[in-house]
């Protein structure tokens, strides 16, 4: 389940960045220039039309990885 979950997560990460992005790499807000607040709030957007999901506004302002996203999305945090 985690699996499908990260890499469908990853996908969404790569299309909004429009960078690769593979399952197993973990790239950060703090390391990659076009993850600004924009870029956020659109991920944000597009992965709870994905995964037909509301984030909380905590979850939104925690999340600055794809682990983040997965542990999230698969009941972890």
């Amino acid at each position: 389940m985690k699996d499908e979950i990260r890499s469908m997560a990853s996908a969404v990460l790569s299309e909004v960045l429009r960078i690769p992005v593979s399952a197993d790499h973990n790239i950060y807000r703090s390391n990659t220039e076009q993850w600004d607040s924009l870029k956020h709030l659109e991920l944000i957007l597009l992965l709870e039309e994905e995964f037909h999901v509301r984030f909380s506004a905590e979850q939104v302002a925690n999340i600055n990885c794809l682990e983040d996203i997965v542990g999230i999305l698969g009941g972890d945090k």
